[in-house]
């Protein structure tokens, strides 16, 4: 990345920081592994999990069924 707005811009993510306890804009810990992040508000380094969205219930037992 050549500056730090292209780093927010193409890598920042928007989460929850349990240490400033607000909405703040996360970006990857450079040379981290994937999933570790900093928190732009206040340098917190969290791990951040992406969670696949819940099925719906019709899905599931069409899923079973099938």
């Amino acid at each position: 990345m050549d500056n730090g707005s292209d780093l927010l811009m193409l890598r920042g993510v928007s989460a929850t920081c349990t240490d400033c306890a607000g909405e703040a804009i996360f970006v990857p810990v450079e040379g981290g592994s994937a999933g570790e992040f900093c928190c732009t508000a206040c340098d917190a380094a969290v791990y951040l999990v992406t969670v696949p969205p819940a099925r719906r219930r019709e899905d599931a037992r069409a899923a079973l069924t099938a």
